[in-house]
């Protein structure tokens, strides 16, 4: 990055440096890149943006720094759809992130919006069994019911 490298360099599935950080939960790395100028909004082909891969995995630090540009850049779009139409509040129930869909839900994510399958994030079988169940029970007691 010091010798002038583009943070906002894509591979063939349009993944940038930040979409990976964010996959990883590597906060130090994405402040890094943010503070360089990567695009917090960008997409790849699946038409995710780094917060769907911070939700998807569980990494709640990461949804925080991205949810909270520094001053004058553009804002995180929070409700945006990947081309099956689901949001990052999809992915981080689809996954049982309960922590993630916390985050996501106090920044204003919209629970009621559907996907491409009619499925709103609280109806997203994911995982299934008993860590769905607890998912979904612990986002109710944090942020009532949707």
């Amino acid at each position: 990055l010091g010798a002038g490298a583009d943070v906002n360099i894509t591979n063939d599935k349009g993944l940038t440096p930040l979409h990976y950080a964010a996959s990883k939960g590597r906060v130090d790395v994405g402040k890094l890149l943010i503070a360089r100028g990567a695009d917090i909004n960008a997409k790849d082909r699946a038409n995710q943006h780094p917060l769907h891969r911070a939700a998807s995995a569980g990494h709640d630090a990461f949804l925080t720094i991205l949810l909270n540009p520094p001053e004058g850049r553009p804002k995180t779009r929070l409700n945006t759809g990947d081309r099956l139409g689901n949001t990052p509040l999809h992915l981080a129930f689809d996954s049982a992130h309960a922590a993630a869909a916390v985050v996501l839900i106090e920044a204003g994510a919209d629970r009621s919006r559907m996907n491409a399958d009619g499925q709103t994030p609280e109806e997203m079988d994911g995982v299934g069994g008993q860590e769905q169940k607890r998912a979904r029970e612990y986002v109710i007691q944090r942020c009532g019911p949707a």
